[in-house]
């Protein structure tokens, strides 16, 4: 068996492939936190799933949110713990889904004062009200089949199928246009 010598170059080439991957692991979730405007006022947005439905052959489960039963425990960062003292133990959390902005969040439910929270790495990224599409979430889970549609800027309609598992079972198609349900159809 003979070891062969890598010449400096392939050597040098290595090694600078692995510093930049050992650099880029580290910057993962490193998205910025506001949309900041023209004259520099910051303005906290609404995270979005990057998944909006659910495949039966991969996931039998279609449920989103957590009841909460018990006072939350464990490490809670001061922005957790500020808004848990302002609003009392969530009704419904939602832990560790991937947004369409790349970051991993995580939101509380308060489903009778209508709030929501949403926390990226324990930091409070949004406060405001609790949306219908958010309450449907809540109440029937994710959809089977999930589109989105763009008609004009500013304006997102998401329609989402609620089929049964089965051919013969009745389903649901529901519709919301910027997370305020528009229609609910029973077919």
């Amino acid at each position: 068996m003979t070891i062969h010598k890598l010449s400096p170059f392939f050597s040098l080439l290595l090694v600078t492939i692995a510093v930049f991957t050992a650099s880029a692991c580290g910057n993962l979730n490193k998205v910025p936190r506001y949309n900041v405007s023209e004259p520099l006022t910051i303005e906290p947005f609404k995270r979005t799933p990057k998944y909006q439905s659910r495949d039966f052959f991969f996931v039998w489960d279609s449920t989103v949110y957590s009841p909460v039963k018990a006072p939350l425990k464990g490490k809670l960062t001061p922005s957790q713990q500020e808004i848990q003292e302002r609003h009392g133990r969530p009704d419904y959390t939602r832990r560790g889904f991937r947004t369409t902005s790349n970051e991993i969040a995580d939101q509380w439910c308060w489903v009778d004062r209508r709030i929501t929270a949403q926390f990226v790495q324990g930091e409070l990224v949004f406060e405001g009200p609790l949306t219908d599409k958010d309450e449907f979430l809540i109440r029937r889970g994710l959809p089977r089949y999930a589109t989105q549609q763009q008609y004009e800027v500013g304006v997102n309609r998401d329609i989402w199928d609620y089929r049964g598992r089965l051919a013969d079972q009745r389903g649901m198609i529901v519709t919301f246009s910027n997370e305020k349900l528009v229609t609910q159809h029973s077919y």
